[in-house]
């Protein structure tokens, strides 16, 4: 498909994909867009290909992501996004979604997820049973009472302050073998 034949809902990100000089929707492979006041990123789904995308600083609040199967990388920072779709993105090893409004966060189909920086959004739960990978986890300023790591045996970094732990909780966080704990 071409990439003038998309019906972007948002100019600006309409102007940042045809700014990547390519022809054909199938050729994206990277989209940096960081910081163009982008409020919709509808089109996105038809960039199969990608690989990395880069929509920090932006005014997203809501984004699907579950048509970019063979999406590596996802920096998503500093947005307003209350709903994040990445059910199709098998292939994530990275991803950035702090400074958002996120309530619920599902990485349960993202099983090579190595890092995920949630910093900074409003998640009471979050389920890692799925992310056997994981090597760095921060969460700081969120709403966590509890958190199962059990299944996280390869975290080597892990950040959880500003969070409201049990007692509980904070002594599992403790006992982590090898990971650097900063509750």
């Amino acid at each position: 498909m071409k990439l003038t034949e998309i019906e972007f809902e948002d100019e600006a990100f309409k102007t940042c994909v045809m700014g990547t000089g390519k022809e054909n929707a199938e050729d994206v492979i990277e989209l940096r867009c960081r910081d163009k006041r982008i409020k919709s990123a509808v089109g996105i789904e038809y960039l199969t290909k990608l690989k990395l995308v880069d929509l920090t600083r932006n005014k997203l609040s809501e984004l699907d992501l579950s048509q970019n199967t063979l999406l590596e990388e996802a920096f998503l920072g500093n947005n307003e996004l209350s709903s994040l779709d990445i059910s199709g993105c098998s292939a994530l090893t990275y991803l950035d979604v702090f400074i958002n409004q996120l309530e619920a966060l599902d990485v349960s189909r993202n099983p090579r997820l190595e890092a995920l920086h949630a910093n900074q959004n409003d998640l009471e739960s979050l389920d890692l049973s799925q992310n056997k990978e994981l090597m760095d986890l921060r969460l700081n300023g969120n709403e966590l009472s509890d958190i199962d790591l059990s299944a996280n045996g390869k975290l080597e970094r892990l950040e959880l302050e500003k969070n409201p732990l049990s007692e509980a909780a904070k002594i599992a966080m403790q006992k982590l073998d090898g990971a650097a704990v900063r509750l």
